[in-house]
């Protein structure tokens, strides 16, 4: 079981995060005093980070560097976020050519996006560019991994399918994808059993969750 985390904590978890989808480094206990100007000293807020780090909510890269999310900290924010939405009146203004539509969610995600339409068994795939940077790759070992993961993707749209919630939004994290599994990446996708399509993002771990969240309700709305 999850330890559970204080108001205090969450926010700090949350600005954390907010400092580090930014800037892609680790965030010292200052920045987030300085930007947020937080009612507590810094030396709680310190306090706070070696506790987060205690539950295996934040990780330390090295001794003299300041904290990352651990993946467990992104699920913990990603439920927050889930259990959160804001309601949408307006429904996506969905194109009727899913080529073009996968490339507009690539653009506004600034992610790899997957249309598969199984009635017509037709992929689209754009936005690779987005995994092939150097927020995601660091060594030639990520390069083969993230390529292997492109590979892949025709070989598992049965899987894909299969374990997704039908309009709902299924999100896995680094290693705790059962079919992407990666250190540096997320996934987020849902479908329609009703119009036989999959939707979904291949996104850096550290990336702005929320407001993908929103546009893929928007999209489950206009299924």
């Amino acid at each position: 079981m999850k330890p559970k985390l204080s108001p205090r904590q969450k926010q700090i978890l949350y600005y954390l995060a907010k400092e580090q989808i930014e800037s892609f480094e680790p965030v010292a206990s200052i920045q987030i005093k300085e930007k947020y100007n937080l009612d507590f000293s810094p030396a709680t807020i310190r306090h706070e980070l070696f506790e987060l780090c205690q539950m295996a909510y934040l990780e330390q890269p090295h001794p003299s560097s300041g904290r990352i999310l651990s993946d467990i900290g992104w699920e913990i924010l990603v439920t927050d976020f889930l259990n959160n939405i804001l309601v949408y009146t307006d429904k996506f203004n969905f194109p009727k050519d899913y080529n073009d539509f996968a490339d507009q969610l690539s653009q506004q995600t600034q992610s790899l996006s997957i249309v598969f339409d199984w009635q017509n068994n037709k992929l689209y795939k754009k936005g690779i560019s987005y995994l092939l940077n150097n927020k995601v790759i660091s060594s030639i070992d990520d390069l083969n991994a993230i390529a292997n993961i492109i590979d892949s993707i025709d070989d598992k749209l049965a899987v894909l399918k299969d374990m997704l919630f039908d309009k709902e939004i299924n999100v896995y994290i680094g290693q705790n994808n059962p079919v992407f599994k990666n250190r540096h990446l997320a996934f987020i996708g849902t479908k329609s059993n009703k119009d036989k399509l999959l939707i979904a993002i291949i996104t850096p771990k550290v990336t702005a969750y929320e407001k993908h969240f929103k546009l893929f309700y928007q999209l489950i709305k206009t299924f």
